[in-house]
């Protein structure tokens, strides 16, 4: 008699499942929470919230990649729009962000850079070969007049 094999998950298969659908789920002072990363149209409505934050982040990327402070350092100048964010991602009140513990608050913020990281960083790499390309094109020869 034939035997059902269990399917195997692969790391490979992991990974690209995490590419494609990140989340990140833990239980955060007491309450189940999944983090997700925003889609294409939320992105979008967000953008007004994560601009001067992803400006920043922008700014010092240029030149390379900041230490892990130095990215805390930007998260802390942009606090309110972060707490949306995270609030937003993990489909919870902003009031509930607010009132976490300092452990609770990290690890939600780590969650959501966990799960967000790709959304921001894609928009980074995007406006870096945009700026590169310009440069590139402003730096050749000028056309002579007609």
């Amino acid at each position: 008699m034939a035997r059902k094999l269990k399917r195997r998950t692969t790391p490979a298969a992991i990974d690209e499942l995490d590419v494609l659908h990140p989340e990140r789920s833990m239980i955060i002072a007491g309450r189940a929470v999944t983090v997700r990363e925003y889609g294409f149209i939320e992105g979008l409505r967000l953008r007004p919230v994560y601009k001067a934050f992803a400006d920043e982040l922008y700014a010092v990327f240029v030149d390379h990649a900041p230490e892990f402070e130095a990215v805390l350092d930007i998260v802390a100048r942009h606090v309110d729009a972060i707490t949306e964010l995270c609030a937003v991602a993990a489909d919870v009140e902003p009031d509930w962000v607010r009132s976490l513990s300092s452990d609770d608050g990290e690890l939600l913020l780590m969650l959501w850079w966990g799960a967000n990281a790709g959304f921001f960083i894609h928009r980074l790499g995007t406006r870096l070969a945009v700026a590169r390309a310009t440069a590139q094109r402003s730096a050749g020869a000028n056309s002579t007049p007609p």
